[in-house]
């Protein structure tokens, strides 16, 4: 029949098709058996030497501590008020600007004292006149009393408005007082030499007795301001020392130990933290607005300290290489503390007795074997 190869077509192209695949799909399981006896595939870099040093891990106890930002800030630092309530007319220092003991820092509106010492100079006046009319009438009521022309009760009368006259007389020299006193109030002076570090009003705004509108910080002695939680607080007593990291003007790394001055008992209300104050020494050139790092002694666990050089990383993770007893490097990864200078503090992933390479001469990798060097060798590759 003339169709019957058209009609078998489909089945033999799809025999045609599978066959490739069942044989791939026969070659993988077989090779994923790999032979009756199962045995192991050796590390991928077995047999390849790498010259380079370790050391037995010892575990010790190594302090557990917790780091705090700081400020350093000058003891003598104070905000600059008013005592008065007026508008800002002027403003005469720029941020960053010495300033000098008793140089007019800024200047308030005395509009409203001019019209204060005004009223208190007319009601000055008016006491003033009241008094001259009491004591008249007191004088001539005390001739005709001891003339007996008047009866006592109408004398002691005009003794007791003169007295009154008087005192209100009185008051209202001192109200005339306080309102010419105000006008030393409008020019606010610098209580101290030192430093304009901050300004928070312009010209034009309402000053308010109390509200800063300067920070004036003088040139005596720094400390380190620092909040740490409840946790550091409770370890901390005047008189401590604490480590203290900073950075010199060139950026190298420094640090040095302060003495704490002060301790806030009563936490701040948002931040749930307390103000430690610290010392700083002579010697060391910070200046006021650098910042530092304070290290505060929580506890002491157990832990490891190794070489920075041991460390490596391997995408993105680090990690270090331990030897086996065949001495053939695996890569561990490890939980990293606190840095020590040119040590680092592991504090998992490496148990008490194991061996840890920390230099080598090249680019480690799982399965090679480390040959100890008779001398320092490279430092360790990542």
């Amino acid at each position: 029949m003339k169709h019957e190869p058209y009609r078998n077509a489909p089945r033999a192209l799809a025999r045609l098709l599978l066959a490739p695949t069942l044989i791939l799909g026969l070659s993988l399981g077989l090779a994923a058996c790999g032979g009756e006896d199962g045995e192991a595939q050796p590390p991928v870099n077995a047999g390849q030497q790498m010259a380079g040093q370790w050391i037995t891990v010892d575990a010790s106890e190594v302090d557990d501590t917790a780091l705090f930002p700081g400020t350093v800030i000058a003891s003598d630092q104070s905000p600059i008020a008013s005592r008065m309530m007026g508008y800002v007319r002027e403003i005469n220092v720029r941020e960053g600007e010495s300033v000098e003991q008793g140089q007019v820092l800024l200047t308030i509106d005395q509009s409203d004292v001019n019209s204060q010492i005004r009223q208190a100079e007319a009601a000055l006046a008016k006491a003033r006149s009241g008094l001259s009319n009491a004591r008249a009438n007191y004088q001539r009521f005390k001739r005709l009393y001891e003339e007996q022309a008047v009866p006592k009760q109408q004398f002691e009368q005009m003794r007791t408005a003169f007295q009154v006259a008087q005192g209100d007389f009185e008051a209202a020299q001192a109200a005339v007082e306080q309102a010419r006193s105000q006008v030393d109030y409008t020019q606010i002076q610098a209580p101290f030499d030192g430093m304009i570090v901050q300004r928070m009003a312009d010209p034009g705004q309402l000053a308010t007795p109390g509200r800063p509108l300067l920070m004036l910080m003088g040139s005596g002695d720094r400390e380190i301001q620092v909040e740490v939680d409840d946790q550091a607080y409770a370890r901390l007593d005047e008189g401590d020392q604490i480590a203290i990291d900073y950075r010199r003007a060139d950026g190298s790394p420094a640090n040095f130990a302060g003495t704490v001055l002060r301790l806030v008992s009563a936490a701040d209300p948002i931040t749930r933290t307390h103000t430690v104050k610290i010392s700083v020494p002579t010697n060391v050139a910070l200046t006021p607005g650098n910042f530092v790092t304070a290290s505060v002694v929580l506890d002491q666990k157990p832990a490891v300290i190794l070489p920075k050089s041991a460390l490596h990383d391997r995408a993105g993770i680090e990690g270090v290489f331990v030897l086996d007893d065949q001495d053939r490097a695996h890569f561990r990864v490890v939980r990293l503390g606190q840095s020590r200078g040119d040590d680092v503090v592991v504090l998992a992933g490496i148990e008490d007795g194991e061996r840890v390479v920390t230099q080598s001469a090249g680019r480690l990798a799982n399965g090679m074997t480390v040959v100890q060097e008779s001398s320092s060798g490279g430092n360790a590759s990542s």
